[in-house]
């Protein structure tokens, strides 16, 4: 129910961040909690709820996830019931990496008891990627859940006073596994992880488009419709491991055509 987000934006900064590795260098985490509204993804809610305050910020007004980090509620779900994301609204995430599967349904493999409000539909999903050249069925780069939100903002909701986002460098910077192999003894990645809880690949290649991303979100600030608040560039380089996932467990990122493919 679009209108639910709607409301609960409406008249408000709304700040959206992203997980790139390169926040992890600097201490943002009172200038997010400025704004009105902050919205997080994925493990965000994980890691947040523990030792990271000074760098991301402190407060998760709405949190965006797809099947693979949804049983993040059940783990945390004292704290969504009773706790720090009591008000924490939860947007779902439909695309994935397995639409080419028939008679697949995302509902059965998310926590039975989530609230959620829905970002697209399936059918929305491909409309929206076709309109950018590129298909859901075909295998392909598909959009990634940070670009996807960044348009339900802006297409969607359109009640928000403004839009921000930090965070996000579609890609573009990235940690050496080098630096923290030795929490990944049974094995390493294919790709050197660019979010900060690093994530260990499976391919090679990104399933998302970075240049197509990175351009249009480009052209959305020089439309005046968000404000990037760029960390430093978006060269493609190395970001220096400073320890920040130690104790905390690395998860393989599963990309395949499969019924278990988890994002």
């Amino acid at each position: 129910v679009v209108e639910r987000i709607q409301q609960l934006v409406k008249n408000k900064s709304v700040i959206l961040v992203g997980n790139s590795v390169e926040l992890m260098h600097h201490k943002h985490g009172k200038f997010i909690d400025s704004h009105d509204i902050v919205v997080r993804f994925g493990r965000a809610v994980d890691s947040i709820a523990d030792d990271k305050e000074d760098i991301l910020g402190s407060r998760t007004d709405i949190w965006v996830t797809g099947q693979f980090r949804a049983p993040i509620y059940r783990k945390r779900k004292k704290e969504f019931t009773h706790g720090k994301f009591k008000n924490t609204e939860i947007l779902l995430n439909r695309c994935r990496g397995n639409f080419l599967i028939k008679n697949w349904v995302l509902e059965e493999h998310l926590p039975k008891d989530m609230p959620y409000t829905q970002m697209w539909t399936d059918q929305e999903l491909e409309t929206l990627w076709n309109g950018f050249g590129n298909s859901l069925y075909s295998l392909k780069l598909r959009p990634s859940a940070g670009f996807l939100t960044i348009l339900y903002f802006i297409r969607e909701i359109k009640t928000h006073k403004s839009l921000s986002i930090i965070g996000f460098d579609f890609f573009h910077k990235s940690v050496s596994q080098d630096t923290y192999d030795e929490r990944t003894k049974s094995g390493k990645g294919e790709a050197d992880p660019h979010s900060w809880h690093l994530p260990l690949y499976t391919t090679k290649h990104s399933a998302h488009d970075r240049n197509l991303e990175n351009q249009y979100v480009s052209k959305l600030e020089r439309d005046g419709l968000l404000k990037w608040h760029l960390l430093s560039d978006l060269k493609r380089n190395k970001v220096k491991y400073t320890g920040w996932m130690k104790g905390q467990k690395i998860i393989r990122s599963v990309a395949k055509k499969s019924p278990v493919s988890k994002i």
